[in-house]
């Protein structure tokens, strides 16, 4: 080949042809099975495989994933390999990758039969299809894993603002949900100030129940005009999530909620004086 081309173009064709060797290969899946001749618990025989087979993995934004592959009777000829069918991108061919992405790599013990493919820092570029290839007498026989990537979302009940009582307690409750791995911490903040541990202000305990949907409670007693302002709920592994607290005389409760709606309406009505009087000026020059 002209140019310089040729080995670089015979490499490429190699590693997209399937990988025949003379070796048996069957894969043992766990999970959900869509193949032919194979069930639960049986294992097959050297020429049952479970070809086409299908397992589902959750991972949360930037953990790690473990996509998994169970190879039996396979001889030291024999190659299992990765595929993005994303893009087709041959990832690894045995314990090798062929990736720039350093994020990617096989896992595979002396004597396993496991052939996993980890990713680490998951991307939501990464949800999609995965193919596990393994070459065999016959063909090739795959595993299909489906990735999904899931983003763990916090939030404060109640909605955007909390009115309490002056001296009376405040009661907040976040939740983190979409996280298959708890949150290592959750965070309280007084506007820029963490409060989990404020000695200083007392009255202020911090309860978290970690699990597949984490809460965490935060009490403030004794509340006092200067604990009014902005408390946002911090996790480690999402996007924190805020709310607005007022503290204030029962008395002047309403009052400041008065003045909010009035402000509200004064834009409102300004904005509509405006748009009047910007057709007032249209109509003005369009009959002249």
């Amino acid at each position: 080949m002209a140019g310089g081309m040729g080995a670089p173009l015979a490499v490429a064709i190699f590693f997209m042809l399937p990988l025949y060797t003379s070796s048996t290969g069957d894969i043992r899946h766990h999970g959900t099975s869509r193949s032919r001749g194979w069930r639960a618990g049986v294992q097959p025989s050297a020429d049952v495989t479970a070809n086409n087979s299908v397992s589902n993995v959750t991972a949360q934004l930037g953990g790690t994933a473990y996509l998994h592959c169970l190879v039996g009777h396979l001889s030291e000829r024999g190659q299992v390999s990765w595929i993005r069918k994303r893009d087709w991108h041959i990832l690894s061919s045995g314990k090798f990758t062929y990736t720039n992405d350093e994020r990617f790599q096989v896992l595979h013990g002396e004597g396993s039969e496991d052939w996993t493919l980890q990713i680490k820092f998951v991307q939501k570029r990464d949800n999609g299809t995965y193919e596990c290839q393994v070459s065999t007498r016959t063909g090739i026989v795959s595993h299909y894993v489906k990735l999904q990537i899931v983003v763990p979302e916090a939030f404060i009940l109640g909605s955007g603002e909390h009115h309490v009582d002056l001296g009376s307690v405040i009661h907040l409750i976040c939740i983190v949900e979409k996280s298959p791995t708890p949150p290592q911490y959750v965070f309280w903040y007084h506007n820029d100030r963490m409060i989990n541990y404020d000695a200083t202000r007392g009255g202020i305990t911090v309860e978290t129940e970690p699990g597949p949907r984490t809460q965490s409670r935060l009490t403030v007693r004794g509340a006092t005009l200067k604990d009014s302002g902005n408390y946002t709920c911090s996790a480690s592994n999402t996007e924190p999530a805020s709310i607005h607290v007022f503290v204030s005389e029962g008395s002047n409760k309403m009052a400041a909620i008065l003045r909010r709606n009035t402000s509200a309406i004064h834009g409102i009505t300004s904005s509509v004086t405006c748009l009047l009087l910007l057709s007032s000026v249209m109509i003005h020059f369009g009959l002249r």
